[in-house]
């Protein structure tokens, strides 16, 4: 699990082909078990294909 005590985040808007996108990332600090974030990260990922 990750836990919320220091998260930075970014936001950065991409134009591609006159459409713009807003990605959001989350820099968290204390990682507990980085194989269940590998997991949740490739599954969303996997979702937005």
């Amino acid at each position: 699990m990750v836990q919320d005590d220091e998260k930075i985040q970014n936001i950065t808007t991409y134009e591609i082909d006159n459409k713009k996108y807003t990605v959001i990332t989350k820099c968290v600090e204390n990682v507990q078990n980085t194989n269940e974030l590998y997991d949740i990260i490739c599954k969303y990922a996997i979702s937005q294909l």
